[in-house]
Formats: structure tokens, C-alpha cells, sequence
């Protein structure tokens, strides 16, 4: 287990892990010096965007210890595994090495992957601050209403890294089609569709019109909602499995075997 007292993430683990499993402090390290080399690549190469999304990955990879420390936790290795691996696959995998448009289900994937564990997260973190744990119903909501405020926050990164660094993080798709108020010509709030038969700008036809994100954005807060709902679901049994409870950071108070009582 990783319990929150103090340091840099890494050498914490180092600290706390070597007399207990050498393959997991490996893990780490091998992790961090990996995206540290990809990070170094990248920037060699003038891909300045990508170099900073390993730094941005570096630094996530301390959010499981910084909870920890800030929020009094207790965080297991399954959880801290978990996120460490979301990072390499959204962050990573996802945006340097371009698997979104090499596999269209990765993003959707991680979004559900998120939607879940973020719903964990956030039903922790109230059962952390409120000092007990949470009714079923109470839990359920905690994860719906946190992994769908994570998820619309993400959404407003992704925008602000479009507007301000134009990197496209939000997806764009073609359209053969738009509806739009705009294109009234009485000027009423009533929407025109148009169904334009060739699409130029400045010389160059293209094969319909671009959405700039909207799609994309949509289907990531669905996606994130079912996901959500999944933990919303597997947190109304009264006992909660172990897989679960791995996946669950307990403040250091906690007594052992409390977590699985019923209120």
C-alpha cells in the first residue's frame, strides 16, 4: 500500500515499497524514466506540444501520493497502478504516439475507464472528508455527480489547449449537413438546413464541413456517464469487493474491515 507522508512521489514509493515489493518500485521507475526519455525525444525533435504532454504526464503520475498527503489517505497500489497507466494511455499513447486516430475506440474506451474510476474517486473523497462511509444511494450519486464534473472540466481543458494552442485535442468530424438559425434568411429563430454540394476554402475542396468538436465533445460526456454509471451501480451493494475497495483510497484513520459495514 502507499500511505500519504510526504516527499515527491516517486522517491516516496522508492521509500515505501523497496522492503515490500521490488517489482512495483521497478515498475515506477522504469515508468518514469521511460516517459522522461520520450519527453527528451520529443523535444529533439521540435515537438514541443508533445515534449509538454510528458511533462504534463510526470506530473500526474504524483496525483495518487499528493491526494494522499493533502486528503489524509490511505491509497493502495491498484489505484495508484490505475492511474499511472490512464496517463500513459490518454496522455501518452493517446495523443503522442496518435492512437486515437490509429484506433477509433480508444478514446471512447478511456472515457468509460474514466467515467468509472473517477466515480470511485469521487465517492472516496466524501467518504473521506465526511470521516464515514456513504449510504448506497448516497455513494451512487457522489460518483455520478463527480465523474461527470471531472469529465465537463476536461472538456474545458481540451477547449482552452484548442483556442490557445490550436493542438485539435478536441476531434473534429465531417459533416454533410448543418442546421443553423444563421443561414434564416428572414433572419428568424427558426433553423435552415443546407446541404452544400461542394465544400472550397481558399481553393481546396474539401469533403464536407467541419464540426470543430462539437460531436466529439458530446460523445466523451456520454461515454463518461455510462461509466460513471457503472460505479454508481457496483457501489449500492452493501459489501463492496475487493477489487473495488483496491481501487478506493480510505483515510489513515480508517479501521480495517469498517469499509465493508453497513451504515
Amino acid at each position: 500500500m502507499l500511505i500519504g507522508t510526504g516527499g515527491p512521489g516517486l522517491f516516496r514509493r522508492w521509500k515505501q515499497l523497496r522492503g515490500e515489493d521490488r517489482g512495483l518500485t521497478l515498475y515506477y521507475i522504469m515508468l518514469h524514466a521511460a516517459v522522461a526519455c520520450m519527453g527528451i525525444y520529443e523535444a529533439f525533435q521540435g515537438r514541443w506540444s508533445h515534449a509538454g504532454l510528458c511533462l504534463l504526464a510526470l506530473a500526474l503520475f504524483s496525483l495518487p501520493s499528493l491526494a494522499a498527503d493533502v486528503l489524509k489517505l490511505r491509497v493502495e497500489a491498484p489505484l495508484d497502478i490505475a492511474v499511472t497507466l490512464f496517463v500513459v494511455c490518454a496522455d501518452l499513447c493517446g495523443e503522442v504516439l496518435g492512437f486515437y486516430l490509429r484506433f477509433p475506440w480508444w478514446d471512447a474506451a478511456l472515457h468509460v475507464i474514466w467515467g468509472f474510476l473517477g466515480g470511485l474517486l469521487g465517492c472516496a473523497f466524501l467518504e473521506a472528508l465526511q470521516g464515514s462511509r456513504l449510504r448506497a444511494p448516497a455513494a451512487a450519486l457522489a460518483a455520478l455527480g463527480f465523474a461527470a464534473l471531472s469529465s465537463i472540466l476536461w472538456e474545458f481543458f481540451e477547449f482552452s489547449m484548442d483556442a490557445l494552442f490550436h493542438m485539435d485535442m478536441q476531434k473534429d468530424a465531417w459533416l454533410q449537413s448543418v442546421s443553423s438559425v444563421l443561414l434564416n434568411p428572414e433572419g428568424r429563430n427558426i433553423a435552415v438546413t443546407a446541404v452544400p454540394e461542394t465544400v472550397a476554402v481558399d481553393g481546396a475542396l474539401w469533403p464536407g464541413l467541419l464540426d470543430i468538436g462539437l460531436l466529439d465533445t458530446i460523445g466523451d460526456l456520454f461515454l463518461g456517464f455510462l461509466g460513471s454509471l457503472g460505479a454508481a451501480l457496483a457501489l449500492l451493494p452493501a459489501r463492496r469487493p475487493k477489487l473495488l475497495r483496491g481501487l478506493m483510497p480510505v483515510p489513515l484513520t480508517h479501521k480495517e474491515g469498517k469499509s465493508d459495514e453497513t451504515e
